[in-house]
């Protein structure tokens, strides 16, 4: 897959991503396409981590965002308390990396819904790793 297939993420003045799904392609697995590699260490797994992150279903609707609540949020990466695409996609990157998750859903929420999320859904992140400790 050539990542022309990819959703392709732009930045707004404030580093706000927004996305265009033209002429994408679904892929088929876990897709992580780092836009941009950071120079801090790597994400370890069971660590704190700070992100900035707007998520979309992969018809385009956005369903959550931190860039829109102003501020970005941290937590535990470990599998079991986060989706198995954000630990798979996000440990081993380095801090300040700028990542487009392409997640199934089986590396998402499968068959069940999550709030706006509908069963099935492969989802599309834009994640700016800022922090880990």
């Amino acid at each position: 897959m050539t990542d022309a297939a990819l959703p392709q993420i732009t930045r707004a003045a404030n580093g706000a991503p927004s996305v265009d799904f033209a002429g994408v392609t679904k892929p088929d697995g876990l897709v992580v396409d780092v836009l941009e590699a950071g120079g801090g260490p790597a994400v370890v797994e069971g660590q704190q981590i700070t992100v900035h992150y707007t998520g979309w279903l992969w018809d385009g609707a956005q369903f959550d965002s931190s860039w829109d609540r102003g501020e970005p949020i941290s937590f535990g990466i470990a599998r079991g308390s986060l989706i198995q695409g954000w630990v798979d996609g996000i440990v081993g990157q380095p801090v300040g990396s700028k990542l487009l998750l392409s997640v199934p859903p089986e590396f998402g929420y499968g068959q069940r819904s999550m709030g706006p999320i509908p069963g099935g859904s492969t989802l599309v992140f834009a994640v700016d790793v800022l922090d880990a400790k």
